[in-house]
């Protein structure tokens, strides 16, 4: 939200010849589809494959899926901009509490960051009797104090700066809070996809935390950072479904309208805060970090080739337990919510 109206870039050359990958060129070279599969080459290889796979088990839907993936650009412009809208329809003026904590950092002025996310919360659903709601109130103001203790420990155990700027911190959290009531006004258009910010803070996000929890308590390695990545794949994996073209594909087609922004939308999203360079979402996530989101909203609905696909696994920490737990929590959290 901090990026206002300004554009999403394009991906990279590294990113385009990084996504060439074998099974693209093969896909592109025998089906009919291939022209539709060629531009999709800029993507990361990760969300070629994925589109590879849905052409091969759903041609009719993956062909929607593409198109309005091609359009994603635009569609991702179309969702920052709603952000902004929605925080300024609501009265928060961006500049003037992001400039409130100066040069001020996080580590001394967390107590500050709470409060505001306070006040912003209390501006979304308490303070207009339109979507006065103090149950989502309390939801959304403990996942924001959660996400900011997160912060300090991640700062702690020093996979965050320990100089992270209060305002930078803010800008994201501001960022997310503003998600989750956007996305809970879509709840008013649609019934047919759980959207209500109560559904998305208390079930799939404390369902990703009590995951968490449960392999920390058997011995698995998960660190603060892990926690804000779940945090942010939660509050964003349904975030394509707010593009206005994508609600009315839902009210047209029901839940197969719901494709066209679940995942592959909200993954583009994710992606599009790594190629701005602007993007505040840099000042705490790396890049491996970004990918470890990217997958978690991509692979959301993946359903299980076989128990071991699912299961939580305890044990060595490694690159590849990390991003397999990761998966599994998001994916169980939201399957279970079924």
């Amino acid at each position: 939200m901090e990026k206002g109206e300004s554009h999403t870039h394009l991906s990279s050359v590294a990113d385009t010849q990084k996504a060439d990958s074998p099974s693209m060129r093969k896909l592109a070279q025998s089906s009919p589809d291939g022209a539709l599969m060629e531009a999709t080459k800029r993507e990361q290889t990760v969300e070629a494959d994925f589109v590879s796979a849905l052409l091969a088990s759903h041609s009719t839907t993956a062909r929607s899926c593409i198109e309005t993936y091609e359009a994603a650009t635009d569609l991702i412009t179309a969702i920052d901009t709603l952000l902004v809208r929605h925080a300024e329809k609501c009265g928060f003026n961006r500049n003037e509490e992001f400039h409130r904590f100066g040069n001020s950092l996080f580590r001394d002025a967390s107590g500050e960051v709470c409060t505001a996310a306070e006040r912003l919360s209390a501006r979304y659903f308490l303070e207009n009797e339109k979507t006065k709601n103090e149950r989502k109130h309390t939801a959304v103001v403990r996942s924001a104090h959660e996400f900011i203790e997160l912060l300090r420990v991640a700062q702690r155990e020093g996979t965050i700066p320990s100089d992270l700027l209060a305002k930078d911190a803010f800008k994201l959290i501001a960022q997310n809070i503003t998600a989750v009531s956007l996305q809970d006004r879509g709840n008013d258009v649609t019934t047919i996809v759980e959207l209500d910010a109560h559904h998305l803070m208390e079930h799939e996000l404390q369902g990703c935390m009590q995951l968490a929890d449960a392999l920390i308590e058997q011995g698995g390695a998960l660190s603060a950072m892990d926690k804000l990545i779940l945090h942010q794949s939660a509050v964003y994996h349904r975030v394509g479904l707010m593009v206005p073209p994508v609600l009315e594909a839902i009210a047209h087609k029901g839940m197969a309208g719901s494709q066209l922004g679940i995942p592959m939308l909200a993954a583009h999203y994710v992606r599009s805060q790594y190629d701005d360079p602007s993007s505040v979402w840099q000042a705490i996530f790396s890049s491996q970090e970004f990918e470890l989101i990217h997958r978690a909203v991509l692979y959301q609905d993946k359903k299980p080739e076989s128990p071991s696909d699912m299961a939580l696994q305890v044990g060595a920490s490694s690159n590849a337990t990390r991003e397999h737990n990761i998966e599994a929590i998001v994916r169980i959290s939201h399957l279970s919510d079924e």
